[in-house]
């Protein structure tokens, strides 16, 4: 794969330019590698933080921001898909579109599991 180095990467970031790559076989090498190169890393740093967490309250902050993030995400896809409509890219308009379906379903389940957080009154037990 001709994979741009660290200073190219750099370089083309300067001007406000990505590298892209030929064929879909590098580019699936690339999600590979951005998923599995630091998998055991993130899986282990994400274990580490959510044992440290003791009560509902603790993991609102967290959710809260990935929340945000999702929110972020889901902004980006539907302005992507928009611009790739307007330029008549209509499979990729269709995935862009199943992307962000699965984001803001994704949003949903986050601002459910965060409103969760907070504590509710005691229900009293029936006779």
């Amino acid at each position: 794969m001709n994979k741009p180095s660290r200073l190219k990467s750099f370089f083309f970031g300067l001007l406000g330019q990505a590298y892209v790559y030929d064929s879909a076989d590098e580019v699936r090498e690339v999600i590979a590698g951005n998923s599995f190169d630091t998998l055991s890393d993130r899986v282990q740093a994400h274990a580490r933080g959510a044992a440290r967490l003791g009560d509902s309250l603790a993991f609102q902050p967290g959710l809260l921001e990935l929340h945000g993030e999702l929110n972020d995400t889901w902004h980006y896809l539907v302005a992507l898909k928009g611009r790739a409509r307007d330029l008549g890219y209509g499979a990729l308009v269709e995935q862009l579109g199943e992307a962000a379906d699965s984001t803001r379903d994704a949003l949903r389940a986050v601002a459910t599991a965060t409103e969760s957080t907070v504590p509710s009154p005691a229900i009293p037990v029936g006779k």
